[in-house]
């Protein structure tokens, strides 16, 4: 069996392909590889066509024998036999063959989209995409990446290689719905738990391939270290990264310097620094195509509406928002792991780690369990906050913020002499917290208090609410002379406080047409945000999803969980240095003390 072409091959042959084109009909399908119109034409001359057909089939056997080496000969061989019944016009290739046959030569990725029949993407044309991150999430996620057709899975990279350990939103959900997607009704039977792991990822992505890409028959590759797969698949062009917070900014950067677009699971990173070079990084490198997962263009149409009632004076002058969630509901833990803990098999504890000093394992810091800790996760306001507060920065045009102060839950315990005390907790988000920034409009219009609260925690209830409570989750614009009530997304958005002449008066006050995602249109099993991002990626359009437009909102979050870690003390913080100005140790926190080997260079 001959094996695949590399990417080196492929350049080689797109150098030569023209060698075997032997009418004005195969040249004509040929034009988009042929990319320089002066080259196009002088193939098309009769008399041109004659002599270089003459002189390649005197040079042939020298030429191949010094421009490739024999396993590309035999490549060159299969693709001259391929062209010939193309160009054949009596004879007819049956275009499941053909398909088959071009991709597992690589040769399809010279061959035009014209050729390969209607509807069929070529190789040549689609994304190709590593997958950094294996859990519980990524496999969630990974439906809409094997659907989309101008999208190919590659490779992926996680430090587990398979446990059925992970933490999970319901019984066997996960499972369930990838037995849906690879029309395996029997797969994984047994198990019990949550599966995750690069093996699980490559065989969901090869099972679904297998059945749903006509022609395909290959593997991926699976490494359990993502700089291992970045540097063996160099080609590639995109990256999805999705593992545990504190690994994020790293393979970021990673992969700008390697030029690989990419798509993100949020936060950008859990350490203010960290975050703010990949977004320095992505506003440097406009070429390459980014987006944040947390972005939803659908979310900005009710904040667009408090705007428009804002704007036109139904509360009063902006005073305070404030977005509050339920959230964490994950296990968080007060105290640092002591009991001793086996990693399990096929887990590269030392990978996981990354950046972040070496410790002893313990299940209590993996998995979904990262966010709780100020190493490796980000809390609730970077798990769910970034979801909601995108819209808010972008549509009122906040900055970032120049002051963070929090107050949170205590835990009490008793010491050894019986006297309970308060636990001073440097390493991980406490069960409940409010987060109160002070955040300027980039217009130079004065500056806004934005609270975030999680844990259960709510604002007042303001003047006028009808209700007992204000809901679960929720989010509120407080204005001078009323306020502006609704879901976590502002949902439901309704005016509160105003007397009956104001409520008439802005009742039917409606905001700018709303923004919709757009549909799943062409690409039935593409949704929106990933059209948008393989626009970017091609060069049509800029994602509005991309990684410098949350600037200001990563800038912000991070503050606040250096704000907890020097025990709620307010921190006074310059964008323009990117330093706190109030706090030494504060403004320390602002980095990570990274392990030798992973600094960023």
């Amino acid at each position: 069996m001959v094996a695949t072409p590399n990417a080196e091959f492929r350049r080689k042959l797109r150098l030569v392909v023209i060698i075997f084109l032997w009418n004005k009909q195969i040249l004509l399908y040929c034009r988009p590889i042929v990319h320089v119109t002066k080259v196009s034409c002088f193939f098309e001359n009769k008399k041109n066509l004659f002599l270089i057909q003459v002189n390649i089939v005197i040079l042939y056997p020298y030429f191949l024998l010094c421009f490739f080496n024999q396993t590309q000969i035999l490549h060159i061989k299969n693709l001259v036999n391929i062209m010939k019944q193309i160009s054949n016009e009596k004879g007819k290739l049956n275009r499941r063959e053909f398909l088959a046959t071009t991709t597992a030569l690589g040769v399809a990725t010279v061959v035009p989209r014209s050729v390969l029949g209607k509807g069929f993407i070529p190789p040549s044309d689609k994304i190709t995409l590593l997958h950094i991150g294996c859990g519980y999430q990524g496999l969630s996620e990974i439906s809409s990446l094997l659907r989309c057709p101008q999208i190919e899975v590659v490779g992926v990279a996680d430090p587990n290689r398979q446990t059925n350990d992970y933490i999970g939103w319901s019984v066997h959900g996960l499972r369930n719905s990838l037995r849906r997607l690879i029309d395996e009704p029997n797969w994984l039977e047994g198990i019990t738990g949550h599966p995750g792991g690069r093996d699980v990822m490559k065989n969901v992505v090869e099972t679904y391939y297998k059945k749903n890409r006509p022609g395909w028959n290959g593997t991926i590759q699976a490494h359990e270290d993502y700089r291992e797969l970045l540097s063996t698949m160099r080609d590639v062009d995109a990256v999805k990264i999705i593992p545990a917070d504190h690994q994020h900014s790293y393979m970021a950067v990673d992969c700008f310097k390697r030029g690989k677009h990419q798509i993100m699971h949020k936060p950008l990173g859990n350490k203010l620094h960290e975050a703010m070079k990949v977004v320095d990084m992505a506003t440097e490198q406009q070429k390459i195509a980014t987006h944040m997962l947390a972005y939803s263009a659908s979310r900005f149409n009710t904040i667009k509406q408090a705007k428009a009632w804002i704007d036109a004076g139904a509360i009063g002058k902006l005073r305070e928002i404030h977005n509050w969630t339920n959230r964490p509901v994950w296990p968080q833990y007060p105290d640092i792991p002591t009991e001793r803990s086996l990693i399990p098999t096929g887990f590269n504890w030392d990978l996981w780690l990354g950046p972040a000093q070496m410790r002893e394992y313990s299940p209590k810091y993996t998995h979904c369990c990262f966010r709780g800790w100020f190493e490796f996760g980000a809390g609730s306001i970077a798990d769910m906050g970034i979801y909601s507060m995108i819209p808010v920065f972008n549509v009122f045009g906040l900055g970032s913020a120049v002051s963070a102060s929090t107050r949170f839950s205590r835990v009490v315990k008793t010491n050894y002499d019986l006297v309970p005390s308060q636990v001073v907790n440097t390493w991980s988000y406490p069960d409940a917290a409010a987060f109160r920034f002070e955040i300027p409009f980039k217009n130079g219009n004065g500056t806004v208090f934005f609270t975030w609260h999680d844990g259960g925690m709510k604002p007042n209830i303001p003047y006028g609410y009808k209700e007992d409570d204000l809901p679960i989750e929720g989010m509120m614009f407080i204005g001078e002379k009323g306020a502006i009530v609704g879901g976590f997304y502002l949902q439901n958005p309704t005016l509160v406080g105003l007397s009956p002449a104001d409520e008439k008066k802005y009742a039917n006050l409606k905001a700018a047409p709303e923004t919709s995602e757009g549909g799943r249109g062409a690409q039935e099993e593409t949704p929106a945000w990933l059209q948008e991002w393989i626009k970017n990626v091609k060069g049509e359009s800029k994602n509005p999803g991309s990684f410098e437009f949350i600037r200001e909102l990563t800038e912000t979050y991070n503050l606040g969980a250096v704000s907890l870690m020097r025990n709620g003390k307010k921190l006074l913080y310059d964008p323009a240095t990117r330093r706190v100005t109030n706090d030494e140790e504060g403004n320390k926190l602002l980095h990570r003390d990274t392990r030798k080997g992973w600094e960023f260079v």
